[in-house]
């Protein structure tokens, strides 16, 4: 649905009028299939710089396992609602109650059922619900010639699109990695849509890649028009690279008595340090910031273990303190013209955002009881500001088999 939001096209499920209970299975559309695609890797992960998709899932399926979390884990199960509940919880911290659905394949029906929580963690990330934006014609294009239109969620190979005449509109981290992965096996040439240069484009195209300008209307001919006038018809296959927004279609904003998230400013709504929530003492959020991605889920999750283990170094600040850091961080990125959680290297802000969680988390117990923040050392911090995937122009060189340059010509971390 293009230029729609998730609460338009991800809106929750319709609870059964009493629980337990089981109901036909449903069949709506919940954003479950991963964006993972052949060939991507993943920035600064612990065993090196751009390391393939299956290193870190590796990593996590054996987790679990390794640190015998694994009879914790409840799989194959959604959350459909998530509630706070009045005057329940020790000390006035409120409790949760959730609703989950599980398909039941022995009898093909869903189950439905509550449980109560004293705390309740959000880490469905940020890469939920694609976003295609609005275009004139697109919507009556897509109905017209299904499967034609796709987001890059839903690529997987370029084997998929051999000799096909290709569109990839968005020239960021998956626009770049998927033009790059097509270029050679699609019909010549590959067409990029791009709304401006990336760090990583030159002056000329890369060879079997045309740059073309912004798509401005489709043709129910099939013609596709972009901003300079130009048409390309008989188009195969149209992918858009341009990204997602977070989805929390269980949280219940009348229960709650406020939306978690306002799509209009794109933020977490009574964020702070963009993993509390105020006036939620027992609700965090984990994986929202766009920064150096694992790493800052561990501190996120570092410093929320201990805030409620009660083995913080140092206090949460009062409300009113956790109110300001959010005004203040918000007047800053409309004065900058950036995303309130996206979190930048080049001027230190990385550093600061890290360094307050660790403040927050302190070190484990004398005991061994906890987790060590992982440590940003020199040499991760040399790779971050030198290592890169793909060359950028004018300030590269070969080094041990990645790009080697002198500086960002934006912030080395603005594509995650």
């Amino acid at each position: 649905m293009p230029g729609k939001k998730p609460p338009d096209v991800d809106p929750p499920l319709e609870l059964p009028k009493s629980l337990p209970a089981t109901t036909s299975p449903s069949s709506k559309q919940r954003y479950e299939l991963t964006p993972i695609y052949e060939g991507l890797t993943f920035e600064r992960f612990a065993y090196g710089p751009f390391v393939p998709h299956w290193v870190p899932k590796q990593y996590i399926e054996g987790y679990f396992p390794r640190h015998g979390a694994d009879t914790a884990l409840v799989t194959r199960t959604t959350v459909e609602d998530i509630s706070k509940l009045q005057n329940k919880g020790h000390q006035h911290l409120p409790r949760w109650q959730l609703t989950l659905r599980r398909f039941n394949p022995s009898i093909h029906q869903d189950e439905w059922w509550n449980e109560e929580f004293d705390a309740v963690v959000l880490a469905n990330g940020h890469y939920s619900v694609p976003f295609v934006p609005k275009v004139e014609g697109l919507e009556e294009y897509m109905k017209r010639y299904p499967g034609r239109v796709i987001h890059s969620k839903q690529f997987r190979s370029p084997s998929n699109y051999e000799d096909k005449k290709v569109i990839v509109i968005g020239n960021s981290a998956s626009g770049k990695d998927i033009s790059t992965f097509l270029n050679g096996h699609v019909a010549y040439p590959l067409y990029q849509s791009r709304k401006s240069p990336s760090r990583w484009d030159g002056d000329e195209p890369p060879s079997g890649i045309s740059w073309k300008p912004i798509i401005t209307k489709y043709h129910q001919s099939g013609e596709i028009e972009f901003a300079d006038g130009s048409i390309l018809a008989d188009v195969d296959n149209v992918i858009y690279c341009t990204g997602y927004h977070p989805s929390f279609p269980f949280w219940n904003t009348g229960n709650n008595g406020r939306p978690i998230y306002s799509y209009e400013e794109g933020r977490i709504n009574g964020s702070y340090l963009h993993t509390f929530v105020r006036n939620f003492h027992t609700l965090a959020i984990i994986g929202i910031p766009r920064v150096l991605t694992f790493r800052s889920m561990e501190y996120q999750a570092i410093a929320v273990a201990r805030v409620w283990a009660g083995r913080n170094s140092v206090p949460l600040p009062p409300d009113e303190e956790q109110a300001k850091w959010e005004s203040d961080r918000w007047d800053l990125v409309k004065r900058e013209n950036r995303k309130f959680h996206d979190i930048t290297w080049d001027n230190g802000e990385t550093h600061d955002y890290l360094q307050a969680l660790y403040n927050i988390a302190g070190l484990p117990q004398l005991y061994g009881a906890g987790r060590y923040p992982p440590v940003l050392n020199d040499e991760t911090r040399w790779a971050i500001n030198h290592l890169k995937k793909y060359p950028e122009p004018k300030k590269n060189e070969e080094h041990g088999g990645f790009i080697l340059v002198d500086r960002a010509q934006k912030d080395s971390l603005h594509f995650i």
